[in-house]
């Protein structure tokens, strides 16, 4: 699966301080599950989900004192699974999971890990990097967005259920 431990880093051919190690470490633990399950829902397979997130590790970890330096470390690590998933998804009939289709990426990752995975405005908002407010806005658009899809569209978003989810969280706008 997916290694847990972090691997000595390099960076201008200096040893990484040990510290970051231990952040990216941590980083990772928090992050892991969720990623997974993410890329789970984008792609339909747990081999594709889990390439498409030690993509990402792997990125972070050669590069972790640059995200670090960055303006917000989560924000720049989710823009590289939105990116691996979307290489490893496509837009094709049964899809099982289809909004990045119809919306904007952020919106529909919104709209992903807050109704389909059950995730708070909040745990939304510190796994993508962004503040409360900007997740509240992203729902709202995306909303709004599917309010005009045809009714076979919107009914189809509105009752999918999650094999990743808790077991009583749905796919609804109630």
């Amino acid at each position: 699966m997916i290694r847990t431990s972090c691997r000595p880093l390099r960076v201008t051919g200096e040893r990484m301080p040990a510290a970051f190690c231990l952040e990216y470490a941590a980083f990772r633990e928090l992050h892991l599950d969720w990623y997974l399950r993410y890329a789970y829902v984008r792609t339909g397979e747990w081999t594709r989900a889990t390439h498409c997130v030690k993509a990402v590790f792997d990125a972070l970890s050669a590069g972790w004192a640059t995200a670090l330096r960055s303006a917000c470390p989560a924000a720049r690590a989710w823009q590289l699974l939105r990116d691996q998933a979307g290489e490893r998804t496509s837009c094709a009939e049964g899809h099982s999971w289809s909004i990045h289709c119809l919306l904007h990426d952020a919106q529909a990752d919104t709209v992903l890990l807050h109704h389909r995975l059950g995730l708070s405005i909040t745990q939304t908002a510190g796994l993508m990097g962004l503040e409360d407010h900007a997740v509240r806005a992203l729902l709202r658009s995306a909303e709004r967005a599917i309010e005009g899809f045809p009714p076979c569209v919107a009914s189809r978003l509105r009752t999918a259920r999650s094999s990743t989810a808790h077991d009583t969280a749905l796919c609804a706008w109630e």
